[in-house]
């Protein structure tokens, strides 16, 4: 039989000391847990956040048959009147975000980031006219995420 059982037993003094020791376990939720919980509840609207590809020019028609190996390759995502144009050449990503013909100046801070499995996050300022840069970046699996305030567009993974 717990102390629980039978709490008529217990005085004032016993009963507030149990007390106090649930509220202690009950704030002591490590602080993993809740960024996991944070984590998880970002996901709600990830379909709502998750660009399109709509351009790849690797695909093209012909891409295959004329010899391209040194040639820039060009990636184009949108969603919801924001487009995220990328050009990859050699280990230099070009990029320029194109809010509805909005100058990115008038819309306030935009940043982009490049996201990699196996590395660390970078993230860049996008300027006044839309325009971003990464440098050597290498080849692998790879995604963009656009961020402005409230908002984000994150882009489907892509082979760099």
């Amino acid at each position: 039989m717990s102390e629980w059982d039978d709490l008529s037993k217990l005085d004032d003094d016993a009963l507030m000391a149990l007390l106090d020791e649930a509220v202690k376990e009950a704030d002591a939720v490590p602080d993993r847990r809740r960024e996991a919980a944070r984590a998880a509840f970002t996901w709600r609207s990830v379909d709502d956040e998750l660009a399109e590809l709509l351009h790849d020019s690797a695909l093209d028609a012909g891409a295959a048959v004329r010899s391209s190996a040194g040639a820039p390759r060009s990636l184009a995502f949108g969603r919801s009147g924001l487009t995220l144009e990328v050009e990859v050449d050699g280990d230099q990503v070009l990029g320029e975000v194109i809010a509805s013909g909005v100058a990115m100046e008038a819309e306030g801070l935009t940043s982009v980031t490049l996201q990699r499995p196996e590395a660390p996050d970078v993230t860049t300022t996008v300027d006044g006219a839309g325009f971003f840069r990464f440098a050597g970046v290498g080849t692998g699996a790879a995604r963009f995420v656009v961020e402005r305030g409230g908002w984000s567009l994150t882009t489907p993974w892509v082979t760099l």
